[in-house]
């Protein structure tokens, strides 16, 4: 029996951007994605990064591309007059450091291949 090439399947294993996740939203900044890296960033004394903006136009678009915090309360981000702020986790007052362990992330891949026979038409 002789095996010929049928097709070729690809698997691409990745994550995100390493960009900070910004939404544009009347008037307003809101950092969607990233908080971590960027309070990183800015406690290491950096005070631009890269990002990428997502233009939002109406609370319709801003519920269907914000994360879920900003989609419940959106009046929170965009229409308190002092919304909350990166800055606001350097103020001892507002902030607890937790410690946690550290721990390694495993991501395991599989790839299945099922045959089955149905009835010729």
């Amino acid at each position: 029996m002789t095996l010929e090439l049928v097709g070729v399947v690809g698997l691409a294993v990745c994550f995100g951007s390493n960009f900070l996740s910004v939404i544009s939203a009347f008037d307003r900044l809101i950092l969607h994605n990233g908080s971590h890296r960027a309070f990183t960033l800015r406690d290491l004394g950096h005070s631009h990064a890269p990002c990428i903006i997502q233009h939002v136009y109406s609370r319709e678009e801003l519920n269907v591309i914000a994360s879920t915090a900003v989609a419940e309360r959106p009046d929170a981000f965009v229409g308190l007059r002092r919304p909350p702020m990166l800055k606001d986790y350097f103020n001892p007052k507002l902030r607890k450091i937790v410690p946690v362990i550290r721990r390694l992330r495993q991501v395991t891949v599989k790839f299945q291949v099922d045959e089955s026979y149905v009835p010729a038409m």
